[in-house]
């Protein structure tokens, strides 16, 4: 996968929510989709731990 910002995955999410939930969206597009969502999801996923384990590091460093 391409390297993309936390926004850039967020938003593009929210488009592909969009797509899924119209009327018209078809079965072969739905499995794209749902795979191109899990990317994204997990890229998210990624990105907020290690967020959260910077911040826990930088943290702890202020307390000592």
């Amino acid at each position: 996968m391409e390297e993309i910002t936390y926004t850039q995955a967020v938003t593009e999410l929210e488009e592909l929510v969009k797509k899924m939930q119209a009327p018209d969206c078809s079965i072969d597009n739905l499995s794209q989709y749902t795979k191109r969502s899990k990317e994204l999801l997990d890229l998210c996923r990624q990105r907020l731990t290690a967020t959260d384990n910077e911040l826990k590091r930088i943290l702890d460093e202020m307390t000592d």
